[in-house]
This record gives C-alpha cells, sequence and structure tokens, in this order.
C-alpha cells in the first residue's frame, strides 16, 4: 500500500462527515510496525477511537455489501461505493471491479453519543417555552383585536405541529398522533395511506405536507414581526383574503381522500379546519384595517425567512434519513450469519479444553458449548452481562455454558481475591446455581467504588466460607486463562472458537439461534 490508500481512507472519512487531525493520522501510521499494512491503517483509526472492521467476502457473497467502504483493490485501498447495480472505485465507475479486488473491506462506524438525544429533547421544550413567551409578551404588549389574534395565535401553532407531523409521515418517520387515530377500519382512516400514495402524478412533485409546513411557519413568524411592530391589522388584512387560496388546496385533498383513496387523514382534517377557522375569523370578527405601507416588505421578510428554513429542513431530513438507511445496510450485513461464520472459522481455537474448575450452566451434555471469560470489575463485562443472560435463560436446554474468571492470584491486591473468592463460594455453596447468576449480576451494579456494597453482602454472606475450596477452583480458572491465551475481558467462545473481535458482543443473540439450528 501507498499513499493511494492514505489518500482513499482520508475521502471516505471525510465522505463519512468524521474529522480528524491528518498529520497524526499519518504520523500514526508511518509509526506502526506493520506499516503499510490494513493492520496499520485499523489500528491508526482507533487511535482516533474511530470503531472500524475488516472482512473478508467472497464474490458470491457480494449481496450483502454496504453501500459505502473501503476494499483492497489491486494492493491498495479504495473507496468503493455500491448503489444498485453500479459500482464505483475512487469516484470513476467501473465494471472490472469483482475480478480486481482482493475479497477484503474495511468500514468505519460512526459512534453515537448517548447524550444527545437529550439535549435535543432539552432544546425542542426550550423553543417552544419561548415561543410561548414570546406570544404571552405580545398579548400584553398591545392587547388590541385579542381575540383575533388568539384565534390566529392558537390556530397556527396548532396547524404548525400538525403539518410537522404530517411532513414525518409523509417521510416514514414516527409522531405522536396514536395509531388508533391515524388508522381505524371504523373510523375509515389511514394516514399513511393518504401521504404516501401517489395515484395522481401531482403528487409525485408537489408535497402538500411541505406546503402546510411553509404556510404555518411563515404564518407565526409574521404574526410575531408584525406583532412587534405593533401592527397586526395589516397582518389580519393581507390574511383576510390571503386565506382563499387554501380553499382550492383543501378541497384537493378532500376529494383525494374521499373519491382517490376512500381513507381520511385527520392529521389533513385538523389542517384544513385550522385554516378554516382563521378565514372565518379573519372576515367575520371587525378590526380596523390599515392600508399597504412600507412594513409589508415584513410579510415577504417572514415568508422568504420560513422557505429558506423549511430548505435546510429537508435537507437535513433527506441527510438523516440516508444515515439510517445506510445503519440499517450496515446492521443487515454484520448480522448475516454465513459471514459470521466464515469470520468465525479464522479465529483462533482454545487448546486448553479441560472446563473442570469452570462455573457451569446449560446442559452438561449438549454438544454446544459457550464459554464467557469475565472479570467482576470489567465495565465492558457489566454492559454485555444481560444479553449473556438472555441467552442463558433461553438457551439453557440445547448449550453448555461455562464461565471463568480472569483472575491473577499472584496479584498483591487482598480486595480483588475477595470478591473472586466470595463469588465463588457462592457459585459452590448455593443449591440452585442460578442464584450465582443472580449474585454476579447484582455485584456488577455495585462494582463502583462510591456504591454502597453492604445489601450486596448482606444478601449473599449465607455462602461465604472458607476460601480454600473457591481458591482451588480460582487456580483452574487462571490456568485456563493463561493457557489459552486470553488476554481481554468480556471473551467468548463458541465451542473451541475465539468469537470475533469485529463483532459486538451483543450481537451474539442474533448468531446463537442459527448456530443451533444448524447443528
Amino acid at each position: 500500500m501507498t499513499r493511494k490508500s492514505y489518500t482513499a481512507v482520508i475521502n471516505y472519512l471525510d465522505d463519512n462527515k468524521i474529522r480528524i487531525d491528518k498529520d497524526e493520522f499519518e504520523l500514526q501510521l508511518e509509526g506502526h510496525p506493520d506499516f503499510p499494512s490494513l493492520l496499520a491503517f485499523s489500528d491508526a483509526l482507533h487511535f482516533f477511537n474511530i470503531e472500524n472492521y475488516s472482512y473478508r467476502i467472497d464474490n458470491d457473497e457480494k449481496d450483502i455489501l454496504p453501500e459505502d467502504f473501503l476494499a483492497l483493490v489491486k494492493g491498495e485501498l479504495a473507496v468503493v461505493n455500491n448503489t444498485g447495480d453500479t459500482i464505483t472505485v475512487n469516484g470513476s465507475h467501473t465494471e472490472d471491479f469483482f475480478s480486481e479486488w482482493e475479497n477484503i473491506i474495511l468500514i468505519v462506524e460512526k459512534s453515537e453519543d448517548q447524550t444527545y438525544t437529550k439535549s435535543k429533547l432539552d432544546s425542542a421544550y426550550l423553543n417552544w417555552g419561548i415561543i410561548a413567551l414570546l406570544f404571552l409578551f405580545l398579548f400584553g404588549y398591545d392587547d388590541s383585536n385579542l381575540v383575533l389574534k388568539l384565534i390566529f395565535a392558537v390556530t397556527g401553532l396548532i396547524g404548525f405541529i400538525f403539518a410537522r407531523e404530517a411532513y414525518k409521515k409523509t417521510h416514514g418517520k414516527g409522531t405522536f398522533i396514536p395509531v388508533g387515530v391515524c388508522k381505524s377500519n371504523y373510523l375509515n382512516t389511514d394516514c399513511d395511506l393518504v401521504f404516501n400514495s401517489k395515484k395522481w402524478k401531482i403528487f409525485n412533485k408537489i408535497d402538500l405536507s411541505e406546503i402546510s409546513l411553509l404556510f404555518f411557519t411563515s404564518q407565526i413568524v409574521c404574526f410575531i414581526l408584525f406583532g412587534l411592530i405593533k401592527n397586526l391589522e395589516l397582518f389580519f388584512g393581507i390574511y383576510q383574503y390571503g386565506l382563499f387560496g387554501f380553499i382550492p388546496i383543501a378541497f384537493l385533498s378532500l376529494f383525494y381522500q374521499i373519491f382517490i383513496v376512500k381513507k381520511y387523514c385527520p392529521v389533513c382534517m385538523v389542517i384544513i379546519a385550522s385554516v378554516c377557522i382563521q378565514l372565518v375569523a379573519a372576515n367575520l370578527i371587525s378590526f380596523t384595517s390599515k392600508g399597504l405601507d412600507i412594513s409589508a416588505v415584513l410579510f415577504l421578510i417572514g415568508s422568504l425567512g420560513s422557505l429558506i428554513v423549511l430548505m435546510n429542513f429537508r435537507m437535513k431530513n433527506q441527510n438523516a434519513q440516508k444515515d439510517e438507511n445506510t445503519l440499517k445496510r450496515n446492521l443487515k450485513f454484520r448480522r448475516n450469519y454465513q459471514f459470521f461464520k466464515n469470520n468465525l472459522s479464522l479465529q483462533k481455537r482454545f487448546t486448553n479444553k479441560d472446563f473442570s474448575s469452570a462455573f457451569v450452566f446449560g446442559n452438561e451434555k449438549a454438544d454446544q458449548t459457550l464459554t464467557f471469560i469475565t472479570n467482576p470489575f470489567c465495565k465492558h463485562c457489566k454492559e454485555f452481562y444481560p444479553v449473556f443472560l438472555k441467552l442463558v435463560k433461553k438457551y439453557s436446554d440445547e448449550l453448555r455454558i461455562n464461565i471463568f474468571f480472569d483472575i491473577d492470584l499472584s496479584r498483591d491486591d487482598l480486595d480483588n481475591r475477595t470478591v473472586h473468592v466470595n463469588l465463588t463460594n457462592i457459585y459452590i455453596n448455593s443449591e440452585n446455581k442460578i442464584e450465582f447468576l443472580e449474585a454476579l449480576n447484582g455485584w456488577y451494579d455495585v462494582q463502583g467504588y462510591s456504591e454502597d456494597k453492604s445489601g450486596w453482602y448482606q444478601k449473599y454472606s449465607k455462602y461465604f466460607g472458607s476460601s480454600e475450596n473457591a481458591l482451588a477452583l480460582l487456580k483452574g480458572h487462571e490456568k485456563w486463562v493463561s493457557s489459552n491465551g486470553v488476554h481481554f475481558t468480556p471473551n467468548i467462545f463458541i465451542n473451541d472458537t475465539e468469537y470475533p473481535v469485529q463483532y459486538e458482543r451483543a450481537d451474539l443473540e442474533f448468531f446463537i439461534p442459527e448456530l443451533l439450528s444448524e447443528n
């Protein structure tokens, strides 16, 4: 591999919106003992906390390839885009890819910040709070035509909320609207059918949800702008006649629902009702109309500003949809059993098959075995343990399940040894061995330095006893782990083969059923 591979990796990261220090990346590459191998690139990416996975894929497995990936082509890494029947390599279309590549690919996985969703939620509440305060301020700032202001404010906000939900439904997103309302045989409603039906060609070009969203967004913005200059009369004067333009769109939507799709959409009905209420209010409630003046420019500014915001929102939604589709393809790709099986066959096998010292669960006579190596102080083990418990509960009749502690008895750490001994005594002395699994689960919950462990010790102290038998068993654990070259936890062996490090430990639950059914 040469500079060409480095350029391909940088371009691939840029395509996935992953930014790194390029000089540092190059330094990490050149300082790697295996440079310029694929391992050097993988380790350099790990240096930047970028999860990446390499796989070997045969040509007859090409259907499971993701949309974007790096591949070894003629000894060099290249950016490959796989869309439909078209494949591009480093941006150039090619028909010889599958005869030139070396059946090795490298993909990266962007990590999700778990607090991001919470911050988005907090910001949404903050935004609605600001809007509510702003409307209250406007009502106090100028109390003329208060009834008409209230009607427009309430119907405008309701219309905006439901127009946004319509937009979400049109683009396949979930909403707060109950399924029983949006899809009911009794009410003859089906929002998804109405939004996504393309029985009229016009709806391939025109998105009524976008039009509604733009209408109510611009209305709210203009309401606020005109309210701040105390000239809402001009705003009402414009909408007194402008709302008539919505009537053809309302009739078009109703005709489409009643006679074409023959289903009703409650969301559409709320939007139409909001506009009709505004139309009636603007023409029946008297207000002092003012002629057009320079302030009418605000109406143009509000409308154009809303259009720009909507276009930006639309672009972000399209990018989010693309990212979601890519994630789904990658998940499907990673959970393909045949591919997993091929990778499993390439992993190392353990040499010490003596399970006499293991904590054993499930069917001891089963042909298939699952071996779990853990440590009571391992945080990553804590994360995987609920999945492991699920597997024990679900497949105890078909699997022999072994647990080993990764312990170094030569360590001068009395607390560490005491915890291992206590857990081992729970396994030895409890009549129902499931209590050990529950105890380990409980220990993971209190393993931190600041946690109160007194409740755990009080619950299981009845099993604590002489450390002699426990230490004898733990010496067997230490010997087994050392002789099989296990260097990290959690580690897993399926039968005698190590679980591939490229896979998340939680993915194991997707492969066990296939493994058992195959054997």
